[in-house]
């Protein structure tokens, strides 16, 4: 498989009073196509830094990110919306729904942003949803709103997926089929995804797990074994 994002000697700092706070420090990373990553670390830890980096949502103060051959890092503002529209998806913990629209025509707003999407009534089935495409928001529960988010972004037909904290509004049983449905997409579209998280738990569905710490990368795993979501401990 291709590599899908290299990072050569990554470092985003901010200025805070009379000091500078470095939000990632000296950050070399890998990530192959198809692949789950999740990226676990605490509150600070830099995590989410590092996805809004890979996904163009800002820049890093130092530093090289290729996206397979493209150097992102010397995008354009407009590049890099371009990027974003036709390379990735987007996955919260709040859902951002419209709340004034069906679940289908949620759906269906993600489908206007693409080249090549997937047919609307296959995502609603691949998750679970399709009896319920004529219903708003405020009828679903937080899991079946999750499924819609998840759903507004699969459309898209995305190469990658940036899933940060999904499930951290979730119950386990919530979460876990959740993670259920990221695992399934992973397996059915080849879809690279990115999950940012706290829960250590999550890791176990993970091929590649980069724990990180201070702003730094403290270890990388390469997982011998993928459990699924429904065999995990939840933290």
């Amino acid at each position: 498989m291709s590599t899908i994002y290299k990072l050569e000697n990554i470092y985003k700092t901010y200025p805070f009073n009379d000091h500078i706070v470095h939000a990632l420090e000296n950050i070399d990373l890998e990530i192959t196509e198809g692949e789950v990553v999740v990226i676990l670390g605490p509150s600070g830890s830099g995590k989410s830094t590092l996805l809004n980096l890979l996904s163009g949502l800002d820049n890093p103060t130092k530093g090289k990110i290729y996206y397979y051959n493209d150097k992102i890092t010397h995008y354009t503002d407009l590049e890099l919306c371009e990027y974003r529209k036709n390379h990735l998806g987007f996955i919260f913990q709040s859902y951002h729904l419209i709340p004034n629209l069906t679940i289908e025509e949620n759906i269906l707003l993600g489908k206007q942003l693409s080249k090549n999407p997937i047919d609307v009534d296959e995502v609603l089935k691949a998750v679970d949803l399709y009896n319920q495409k004529n219903k708003y928001p405020y009828q679903l529960s937080g899991g079946q709103m999750q499924r819609v988010a998840i759903a507004r972004s699969l459309v898209k037909n995305p190469e990658v997926l940036f899933c940060d904290e999904p499930t951290g509004a979730l119950d386990e049983k919530t979460g876990k089929k959740v993670l259920g449905l990221l695992q399934n997409i992973n397996n059915k579209y080849h879809t690279t995804m990115i999950i940012v998280t706290h829960n250590p738990s999550i890791a176990g569905i993970a091929n590649t797990v980069i724990k990180m710490n201070s702003g730094k990368i403290i270890e990388i795993i390469k997982n011998t074994e993928i459990k699924s979501a429904e065999d995990l401990r939840w933290a």
